[in-house]
């Protein structure tokens, strides 16, 4: 796959996880994919397979009363390594979360095998999910 379409699917998987379209997202995702959120709040920790990933992804939905996730930028690396920044907004009960969230996605033959996010105010995070 050229960078050119490593950079489409991130788009693409942004897009369907912002529409809340799970059934579409599920098809650009590995079947073995990992998905590792850093913390200890309860959203946080390596999710492995389609099956794990969705779940935690349909529960950060869930979770936050609103939950919007602009993406900012793609960056394209080499060996199908993808950087989408984005900007995270979100309430939850009487919390909010404002801040910007990068995640190291690795494409391989067409499909996201591995996502790593990483936060810029982890106590933020912590505070929200908590």
């Amino acid at each position: 796959m050229s960078s050119s379409s490593d950079t489409e699917l991130v788009r693409q998987v942004y897009a369907r996880f912002s529409e809340g379209n799970m059934a579409e997202l599920a098809q650009l995702l590995h079947p073995d994919v990992e998905l590792h959120v850093p913390g200890t709040h309860a959203l946080a920790g390596v999710f492995k397979g389609l099956d794990e990933v969705l779940a935690v992804l349909r529960a950060t939905a869930a979770e936050a009363d609103t939950l919007t996730v602009e993406l900012q930028e793609v960056f394209t690396g080499a060996d199908g390594q993808v950087i989408g920044v984005d900007h995270s907004r979100g309430i939850r009960q009487d919390r909010t979360l404002d801040q910007r969230v990068a995640i190291v996605f690795t494409v391989a033959d067409g499909q996201v095998s591995q996502l790593t996010e990483f936060h810029s105010d982890h106590a933020e995070i912590a505070r929200f999910w908590a």
